[in-house]
């Protein structure tokens, strides 16, 4: 007897085996090992109600027991006479139940407190006991969606915390954020430092004028252990501010403003030659179109804590700028647009003290006599004594006129020649030294001549003592785009335009107030760039001064060639009697050799204490 009859006879045995192939059922064992396995990971009671009575069931269910297959087992491992019930498999349609539904939602809620390599085990586990039907298919889907989404969500909020908290963390973290390494782990907030007290209340511009050491100490009076050490002074300063602006009314501020070609601008400190660093001040383009600021302006007031997502401090309040309250700023005439005029006024670089040092200022105010609104230059090569000379006239300027506003700009200098420039001027010592780049040098000359000319619309008289212009020219040249027209030496047609507008922006002004620039111009150098640059400056000073080599050699100073130095329109800084004297003097050093001349003039400055006792003895 064959064990499948023919399919004409009509039997009901083909129906059960249509049946077992299309819609695999899961056995007992499984779904009861399946349930217990999800209860325990959810932490949630197994369910006490009995499980629902079995669905009535089609006339095949006889055959199949009659069937002698019982020793035959399922796809899924289990005996083909252990029929799951409808609670555990499904009915007759392959479709779950409620209660089956329902696990199925608890089981999903319970794998979304867990990690994400844990939720994925799960769902793989899940896919393999649960029978395969549709719906329950549907409904795991839809659970892993919505972990997926809670797990990008937590990725992103870790991202999120990772970056706000990443140049807090090179300071100390201040907040409770969760840990940096994706774990869901407390993290204990710490406490502030606190500002003790009696605690001495210190302004920005205070902080960036101590040395490091004293800021290694007020930070260790503070508490703040982190961040410090072995960092730069900015940053220092920087943690400072942090805990400083916490506390108080907050911290009162100044600083040279720079509108940056986004609308926004920042306080720069003239202390640090106006380098950009974290301590530096955001102002709002909102404050720049208010105030109708620009470039160059001082500003002061105080600043607040930066807010989230902030990693600058910000100005809250303007107290003044230049120097003068927000009233008085307003209505002020563009520097472009006053009018220029000859130096009237002149400046005294006589002393009187009779030293040594003396004599150069003496020499100038008879020989080239400079005047404010004058533009000098002062033409030297190598070893010659030029930055000597400017040392000894900024110290003469800022001792007998001691309202002007003095300004070194120190361009492609020595290190210690800025330090020694620091410590004998009394102004603002602003540098760029040889081993910064070029576009750091034009940095600071387009700042150090915006802010003269806004002193200027102030009616204010300004003194740049530039060193040098030609290695200012050298650092244009580097950095302007190539015109493809390239002059004698290497220099490129566009390059001296803009070195020119600042040399040429010294003036003496009819509405009041002057921009003096005296600058140091390099020859004799072997560099044939350096002789096209002074033949471009040669003509557009109304004032020079010629050091020679000859007298250099012979250990003479100052070396200054007489015959070759003077001021146009002298007549208009010097009386007319002094005038007729040094026209004298000069006629009698003409037929001398320039070594002759110096040392004659020389001789007679050291016995003599000023120029007025110089001429006296010279009618003896």
């Amino acid at each position: 007897m064959s064990d499948h009859p023919s399919s004409d006879t009509g039997s009901s045995v083909d129906a059960p085996v249509e049946k077992r192939v299309r819609k695999p059922r899961v056995s007992k064992t499984a779904a009861a090992a399946t349930e217990e396995a999800g209860a325990q990971q959810s932490n949630l009671p197994l369910p006490t109600s009995s499980p629902a009575p079995e669905a009535p069931r089609a006339p095949q269910a006889p055959s199949r027991a009659a069937d002698p297959a019982p020793a035959q087992t399922s796809s899924d491992g289990a005996h083909a006479g252990q029929a799951p019930s409808a609670s555990h498999g499904g009915d007759t349609h392959g479709e779950p139940r409620e209660g089956g539904q329902s696990q199925q939602q608890r089981f999903n809620q319970a794998q979304q407190q867990q990690n994400q390599t844990q939720g994925q085990n799960q769902g793989q586990n899940q896919n393999q006991n649960a029978g395969q039907n549709q719906q329950g298919q549907g409904g795991q889907g839809q659970g892993q969606n919505q972990q997926g989404q809670n797990q990008q969500g937590n990725r992103r909020d870790r991202f999120r915390n990772r970056r706000d908290r990443g140049p807090r963390d090179r300071f100390g973290n201040d907040g409770g954020m969760p840990s940096s390494d994706g774990n869901n782990e407390p993290f204990v907030a710490r406490p502030h430092p606190a500002v003790p007290e009696g605690f001495p209340v210190y302004s920005l511009s205070d902080l960036k004028r101590m040395p490091a050491q004293k800021l290694l100490d007020i930070a260790d009076q503070l508490n703040i252990q982190e961040g410090v050490a072995r960092a730069r002074k900015q940053d220092v300063i920087f943690a400072l501010l942090k805990v400083l602006t916490r506390h108080g009314e907050g911290v009162a501020a100044d600083g040279v403003l720079e509108i940056l070609p986004d609308g926004f601008g920042f306080l720069r400190a003239a202390e640090a030659s106006y380098l950009a660093g974290p301590d530096d001040t955001y102002i709002s383009p909102s404050q720049i179109r208010r105030f109708d600021l620009r470039t160059g302006d001082h500003l002061s007031g105080r600043i607040r804590f930066p807010k989230d997502g902030e990693r600058y401090f910000a100005l809250s309040i303007v107290d003044t700028i230049n120097g003068e309250p927000l009233e008085a700023s307003k209505n002020k005439v563009l520097f472009e647009n006053l009018t220029p005029l000859f130096p009237r006024r002149r400046f005294r670089l006589e002393r009187g003290d009779g030293s040594t040092e003396d004599i150069t200022g003496r020499i100038l105010d008879l020989m080239a006599p400079q005047g404010k609104g004058q533009r000098a230059l002062i033409v030297s090569p190598p070893k010659a004594g030029k930055t000597m000379m400017m040392q000894q006239v900024a110290t003469a300027i800022t001792t007998n006129h001691p309202e002007v506003h003095m300004i070194v700009l120190l361009i492609d200098e020595r290190p210690e020649e800025v330090t020694e420039m620091q410590r004998t001027v009394r102004g603002e010592v602003i540098s760029s030294t040889f081993d910064e780049p070029a576009a750091r040098h034009v940095q600071v000359a387009e700042m150090v001549i915006e802010r003269a000319k806004r002193l200027v619309e102030h009616k204010k008289d300004v003194v740049i003592l530039l060193d040098s212009i030609t290695r200012l020219a050298r650092a244009y040249n580097n950095v302007v785009p190539s015109s493809g027209k390239v002059l004698t030496g290497g220099v490129d047609a566009n390059a001296l335009h803009r070195p020119k507008r600042f040399f040429g922006a010294a003036r003496n002004v009819e509405e009041g107030g002057s921009l003096t620039i005296i600058a140091t111009a390099l020859v004799e150098t072997g560099s044939k760039m350096d002789e096209v640059i002074y033949e471009e400056f040669k003509g557009t000073g109304n004032s020079e001064v010629h050091l020679n080599r000859r007298i250099t050699e012979k250990r003479v100073y100052p070396a200054i060639d007489i015959n070759r130095s003077g001021t146009r329109r002298e007549d208009l800084l010097i009386e007319p009697e002094l005038l007729q004297k040094i026209w004298i003097l000069r006629k009698l050093l003409h037929p001398m050799d320039e070594i002759a001349a110096m040392e004659f003039l020389l001789d007679k400055m050291k016995t003599t204490k000023s120029n007025d006792e110089f001429f006296s003895s010279m009618k003896r």
